[in-house]
């Protein structure tokens, strides 16, 4: 996109992608592709790997694996899957969001948010009506305001990824705002599905999420609910922007200039 970045703050803008004259060299993706035939011995390269499918020998991306660099990798997942066959150090920077703190009144028994997976999100709809459960669903694209609104007035809130995700931010969102919430497994959601919390890994099967929806409708009967929703929201406000902008520029400062 030409003059994305005019009139920004310290940026320089090139008419003609020309990395030689830098030091330290940002890569992500398949921005490799366009690096490779300017590489030059002095640059330092910091490689922001986001997803488990970089570890995939039948991608692109894992051929650039080879290539030596330092990586950013946004979840211990994304680590561990990337770290056997990766040239050079690999550590985890969590990613950073900015979640709104908002109080509704919980009107809604449990929001679906399904744009990554509309089909088993409208059967889960279905389900949840058929048993009387006043629900939302979303399955479109959806602007982040209404999402969090969403989150904020469900006591029970299912959130659907891909199979696999680097991360899955809804998760936290989810955690921040809605009472209880109930996502499928992804590999990177483990580190935050953490027990006596108020989310619930489950697999990722129509039935066992219908399980977990409604243990989660049990667990907010329970005494231990508000300690729950307590810890979740504060873990999940711990992933902030920024703790993700001080570990980069201690990264930067301390380790590459």
């Amino acid at each position: 996109m030409p003059h994305l970045f005019e009139n920004i703050e310290n940026v320089e803008y090139q008419e003609q992608y020309d990395p030689s004259v830098a030091d330290v060299v940002f890569l992500a993706g398949m921005d490799w592709k366009h690096y490779l035939p300017h590489q030059a011995e002095h640059h330092r390269v910091i490689n922001l790997i986001q997803h488990v499918r970089h570890a995939d020998p039948d991608l692109e991306l894992f051929g650039f694996l080879k290539q030596k660099a330092l990586r950013i990798c946004v979840s211990d997942a994304v680590r561990d899957a990337i770290a056997p066959y990766a040239n050079g150090e690999c550590i985890t920077i969590p990613m950073g969001h900015s979640i709104p703190t908002i109080v509704r009144d919980k009107e809604l028994e449990l929001y679906i948010l399904g744009r990554k997976n509309p089909d088993f999100a409208n059967r889960m709809d279905n389900w949840a009506k058929e048993q009387g459960i006043k629900t939302k669903t979303d399955t479109g694209l959806v602007d982040r305001k209404s999402v969090f609104e969403n989150f904020a007035r469900s006591k029970v809130s299912l959130v659907l990824p891909h199979s696999t995700e680097g991360f899955f931010l809804p998760g936290i969102e989810a955690m921040a705002l809605s009472d209880v919430v109930v996502v499928p497994d992804c590999i990177a959601n483990r580190e935050y599905c953490l027990p006596e919390t108020n989310i619930t890994r489950c697999d990722y099967t129509e039935t066992a999420c219908q399980n977990a929806i409604l243990d989660a409708q049990a667990r907010l009967l329970s005494p231990a609910h508000a300690y729950r929703k307590f810890r979740g929201e504060r873990l999940a406000r711990s992933y902030s922007l920024t703790a993700e902008r001080d570990a980069y520029r201690d990264l930067l400062t301390k380790r590459l200039l």
